[in-house]
């Protein structure tokens, strides 16, 4: 399993959630969102259109994404682009 941390910077609209959503579907990996703090963590699978949508990840939120999988690699790269074009920054 390959794991990033990230700073949000700026709140993803619907369309960014939605359009990282699709673009996760490509992999064969599983791909996962974490955030939160040691109590309250909640995780989201990043294929999910349903979850991405519920995801209340604004400015300033550190989230934890993983993808584990034969493309975990890949994927994991793809996704820290996704996140770094929207001007997140490695934590």
């Amino acid at each position: 399993m390959r794991v990033h941390e990230f700073k949000i910077e700026g709140d993803f609209d619907r369309d960014e959630l939605l359009r990282i959503s699709s673009q996760a579907s490509q992999f064969a990996s599983d791909i996962k969102l974490a955030f939160g703090d040691e109590n309250n963590q909640r995780i989201v699978d990043v294929k999910s259109l349903l979850g991405m949508m519920l995801l209340p990840i604004h400015d300033g939120s550190t989230v934890r994404i993983s993808a584990r999988g034969k493309d975990e690699l890949e994927a994991l790269e793809y996704m820290c682009g996704l996140f770094q074009h929207h001007g997140c920054a490695p934590h």
